[in-house]
């Protein structure tokens, strides 16, 4: 179901981490080169208070290296904050390491404020 509801697609961002490392995108979120998005385990969906997207990717990377990486991206994309919280309008996205059934992954949650 989350496969049908968001496109990914590869891009650029305008900055200087950024340009090394090109993106994808689930909806207007970048999701980091290296990343796999687990589709089974995500959902994205209107409600009356606002849209919810739920994404669980695996990555190499350390964590320091995603969290400069998203601290990047979304202040280019107008959001506030850092280092796993971050605001923009009347939205809110966080990130976080969770443990799941498939092992430990990366937690991307947008939702209204």
């Amino acid at each position: 179901m989350l496969a049908a509801c968001l496109t990914v697609m590869p891009v650029a961002i305008n900055s200087a981490q950024a340009e090394s490392q090109p993106t994808s995108w689930v909806g207007d979120l970048p999701i980091m080169e290296g990343m796999v998005i687990e589709p089974e385990l995500g959902f994205a969906f209107d409600s009356p208070g606002g849209r919810i997207v739920l994404v669980f990717a695996a990555s190499g990377e350390a964590e320091g290296g995603v969290l400069s990486f998203y601290n990047s991206a979304l202040a280019n994309l107008g959001w506030t904050g850092g280092d796993g919280n971050w605001q923009r309008g009347e939205e809110s996205l966080t990130l976080a390491q969770v443990d799941t059934s498939v092992g430990r992954l990366w937690r991307i949650r947008l939702s209204p404020n």
